[in-house]
Order: C-alpha cells, then structure tokens, then sequence
C-alpha cells in the first residue's frame, strides 16, 4: 500500500510539472502564438479554407503565380514563411499608393504582384523564436532580406516587419511552414542609402555634407553600410549647419572634395563596405574599410560600442556615485537597422570622427 501510494505521489508531481511547463510557455508567449497547434494544412490550403478573412492576399497569390508553390514543400530548401497581410493592410496600402486607384487595378500589375507576393516569403520555415534582433539571414523569394524590430508596449512586446509592420498573429504552423499574420504591406525598398539620408531632413548636416564632399563620385560599392548621426547630435555639439561642421574640420587649402581633405575623410568614414546589420556585426573587435581612408573599429559584446577609445562621449554616473566614463559612440535604439536597396542605415549617439571632435 505504501509503495502504491508513493506511485501515485510521483505521478501527480510529473503531472505537476508538465502542467507548469506548459503554463509557463503560454504564459511567455507574448504574441499570440499557436506554435503548439499544428495545422495538416500547407500553406496554400490554410488561405483556401480561409479565403474571407485573406480573400485579397489570396487573390494576388493566384495572380501571381505563387499559390502552387505553396501547396507544396521547398525543393531547394526547409519549406517557406509566409508574412500575410490582412485584407485591411492591402486596402491601407492602396489608399496611400498613387499608382493604384482599386485593388483590381492592382491586380492587373502582374509584375508588381510577382515581386510583391514573393518578397513576402521567406525560404525557409521561420519561427519568432528564430527571429534576430536585425535582418533574418534567410533571404524572400526576391533575394532580399527583411529585417526585425522588437518594440515593448506597456507588458506587450511587439514584433515588427522591416522596422514597420507589426505581427498581429504569430507561428502559424503549417505541414509546409509558417505563416505570420501582419498589419500592413511589406515593401521592398527601392531607395539607396545615400538618397534616404538626402530624403530625410532630421539629418541634412550629414546629408549636405555628402553633397559638398561629392563621396558619391567614389561609391563603387554595390552594398553598403551608413552609420548616420541625427541634426540633434550636432547641435548638441555646436554644430548647426554643414558650414559649422566645415569649419570644425576640414582642412585649410584643400578643396573639399579632395580625399585627403579631413572633411572629406569625416564624410566618407560614415561609410562601411558592405552590407551590415546588427546582427551581422563581427563578436569581438574588429576593424571595417571605410570610404574615409581610414578603418572604423567596432567592439562586439554585451554593448555594440563604435569607435571605441578615439575620444569622451559621456560620462555616466551611478546611484553609488560611480563614474563611468563613455569613450564609445552606440546606435540609437528604434532607429537602427533601417532597410535601404543598398544596406542598412544605423542612427548613432554622437559625432564620428576618427579624431577627437576638434572645439
């Protein structure tokens, strides 16, 4: 009798346990996820069951050649991740697009929908739990890669879609991937990085200077990567207009153009050769060719510390009394990883010079 009882004890703890287990998952689940539900449906066979609540995105996956493809498994790779939108994402995006008065009108530009369809899914099966804090590493079936933003809202935590469009249902599970319900469009951005800053007048100090400095003569590369400081951060440092920055700078009897001109250097050392995000910033320190002549060292860690040693920042004092001296620049939360057709743009904390900031 002892001994059943003791079976008994044991079974209602391992009972206990798995219970505890499976509260604490969906407790921490903050995006509605039903990861644990699997659906026997592909893809396409999920939107065909419900064709009334994404009757629009449906329709363009017709229109554009892609419901076949998911009906089945990915040949060349771990099946698929599709972004859906929801009917009320595509009327928004035709409202606030020129170029389309309806949806049908939209629906009579194949080429558009061809790209637009493909460019929201991924190649390969995506859960959240994957998702980087920066650009996925598996690529949309137009070859570009999207990029990830975790953002809290009071106890929520949001996800969003290239900086913009938050995942409104998440993880729905597939027998030939995931789908992720989104609120909005996803566009593939046909902007360089150069002419976002130029479009962009909370940065025109930077912007004006890349203008006078001609850096664009000598962008050959095909990606890249701008490290960009906000106007704020140049007022803050008595720096109001790029003639200010010239005079802080650039140096004396050279055109400004000229590449060995410091003003030069300043603009060019703002440029990162190739394609860097975050997440895909080396662990460590490690030195990056810059278009200023001179290579930018960033210092991968705990912290994303840019710039490192070359001058004071801040200074940063504990509740203790502490001082902690900031010999470091770092990228501007919620204004980082900002997608362009030529790589990321980054918002950072302060000036970059590969100098102290002359005063």
């Amino acid at each position: 009798m002892i001994c059943c009882r003791r079976h008994v004890k044991v079974r209602l703890l391992i009972q206990l346990i798995i219970l505890s287990v499976f509260t604490t998952s969906c407790e921490s689940d903050p995006y509605g996820s039903n990861w644990n539900e699997a659906d026997p449906l592909t893809i396409s066979q999920y939107l065909d069951k419900n064709q009334e609540e994404y009757s629009k995105f449906y329709r363009l996956l017709v229109e554009g050649k892609m419901l076949a493809t998911l009906y089945a498994y990915n040949p060349y790779g771990d099946d698929y991740t599709l972004f859906l939108p929801t009917d009320e994402a595509i009327d928004h995006f035709i409202q606030q697009n020129k170029n389309y008065e309806s949806f049908e009108e939209l629906l009579m530009d194949t080429g558009f929908v061809n790209i637009l369809t493909r460019y929201h899914t991924i190649k390969r099966k995506v859960h959240t739990d994957e998702f980087p804090d920066g650009a996925m590493m598996d690529s949309t079936l137009t070859g570009e890669r999207l990029a990830i933003g975790f953002y809290t809202d009071g106890d929520n935590q949001i996800i969003k879609v290239n900086n913009e469009v938050p995942i409104i249902k998440s993880n729905l599970k597939m027998t030939n991937g995931y789908i992720h319900v989104i609120s909005g469009v996803l566009q593939k951005s046909e902007i360089s990085g150069y002419n976002w800053l130029q479009q962009h007048d909370d940065y025109s100090i930077l912007a004006k200077a890349m203008e006078v400095s001609g850096i664009k003569k000598g962008l050959w590369w095909k990606k890249y990567t701008i490290l960009a400081e906000h106007d704020s951060i140049y007022n803050r440092n008595g720096i109001f207009n790029v003639e200010d920055l010239i005079s802080r700078i650039a140096t004396p009897g050279i055109t400004l153009t000229n590449k060995t001109n410091s003003f030069y250097r300043f603009v060019g050392y703002h440029f990162v050769g190739g394609e860097y995000y975050l997440n895909d910033l080396h662990w460590g320190n490690k030195k990056y060719t810059t278009l200023g002549s001179t290579q930018l060292t960033i210092d991968v860690g705990f912290n994303i510390r840019i710039n490192p040693g070359v001058d004071t920042y801040g200074i940063e004092i504990s509740e203790s009394g502490e001082t902690t001296v900031i010999d470091y620049i770092r990228p501007v939360e919620g204004n980082y990883n900002v997608i362009t057709s030529t790589g990321p743009v980054h918002s950072i904390s302060d000036v970059l010079y590969f100098n102290p900031l002359p005063q």
